[in-house]
């Protein structure tokens, strides 16, 4: 499978902080989906390129989405993640990958019955709401 390299990002008037982000990648048929767990979002095309256009389009949509309707914090809480507020901005964690894999029925399924591979991806958020 080809190296997947991409920078999701968040522009804004705002500052960012990168923060790394769990991505799995793997074949249903013909269709290349990446996928993350930590935000249960994906991205998908024909190539290995169209998933990753989708994907970053994906990712977008859900940080300008949530940023719009004020929930941004309080949708990474339901999904799991920490988030603190610091001086300097803020931190995210996204869970760890086994605690995702025992809550996440769809990542279980293509861990057990998929080929995938699990990669890092650095990804901006914003650092203040």
């Amino acid at each position: 499978m080809a190296k997947i390299g991409f920078s999701g990002e968040y522009s804004s008037n705002e500052s960012n902080v990168i923060v790394p982000l769990s991505l799995v990648s793997f074949n249903e048929g013909e269709v290349t989906i990446i996928y993350s767990p930590a935000l249960d979002i994906s991205g998908y095309g024909k190539t290995e390129s169209e998933a990753r256009n989708s994907f970053k389009i994906s990712l977008e949509e859900f940080v300008r989405y949530t940023l719009n309707k004020g929930t941004f914090d309080q949708e990474l809480d339901k999904l799991g993640w920490k988030v603190s507020k610091k001086k300097t901005g803020k931190k995210y964690q996204q869970p760890h990958f086994d605690e995702l894999l025992r809550s996440k029925d769809y990542l279980a399924t293509i861990v057990r019955d998929k080929e995938f591979r699990k990669f890092n991806q650095q990804v901006f958020f914003p650092a203040s709401d």
